[in-house]
């Protein structure tokens, strides 16, 4: 199996390595927060990967601890086959959840 598997989660798949990056950095969630302008609880859910920020957050997260964007994601070469139809199918699931149809406007 893939290293980027969180252990007891089988649905869910890690994105972001931001608390890698952090870690490196020696910078908490509190600290980064108040940087941001965020609640303390959603750098935890970044974190974890239990949602995303957007790709515009990202890149002030890059500006502000002085890194390279490209530092904050996994590298999808070293996602192993098995794991990529995962991946593929979570992040379908994902895309369909945001996806706007205009099916409910009237």
């Amino acid at each position: 199996m893939s290293k980027l598997k969180p252990k007891g989660k089988p649905d869910k798949i890690v994105i972001n390595r931001l608390a890698a990056v952090l870690k490196e950095e020696g910078i908490s969630n509190k600290a980064l927060a108040a940087e941001l302008g965020y609640e303390e609880t959603t750098i935890s859910k970044w974190a974890t990967n239990s949602i995303q920020p957007s790709l515009s957050t990202f890149l002030r997260i890059a500006l502000t601890l002085d890194r390279e964007l490209k530092d904050f994601f996994i590298l999808t070469k070293d996602i192993i086959e098995v794991d990529k139809k995962r991946y593929l199918k979570v992040l379908a699931e994902v895309a369909e959840k945001g996806k706007r149809t205009g099916k409910n406007k009237k």
